[in-house]
């Protein structure tokens, strides 16, 4: 697969983690796992503020987002399908959800965005 279409297909899968219900049901879990106490209800809006402002991100900041929650990429080609599978970061994700919690420097963001 060329750069742009992998980089494309990850972009759409961080996309749908922070919008897709089961997906943030499953990083609440993940954190708890870790041992760290997590508000559901402030998960599901840090994550929602995280989409709300992707677009709006320098690049380096997407860079550097994405590696907080991504560890590995693997292409995968069975038969005539192409494709990538993500392995998410255990760690990372805690960090990142307290950028975009309330007060946090992403919904200081969305509100100097958005007034």
């Amino acid at each position: 697969m060329p750069a742009p279409e992998i980089e494309a297909a990850v972009i759409a899968q961080i996309r749908t983690v922070l919008t897709s219900p089961e997906a943030v049901t499953a990083v609440v879990r993940q954190i708890q796992r870790n041992g760290a106490e997590i508000d559901e209800a402030a998960t599901v809006m840090a994550m929602g503020r995280l989409n709300d402002v992707w677009d709006q991100l320098f690049p380096v900041e997407r860079h550097r987002i994405t590696n907080l929650m991504i560890e590995r990429i693997d292409l995968v080609h069975t038969g005539e399908m192409q494709g990538i599978r993500v392995k998410w970061r255990e760690l990372g994700w805690n960090a990142l959800l307290g950028e975009f919690a309330p007060k946090g420097i992403g919904a200081e963001l969305l509100e100097v965005e958005n007034p």
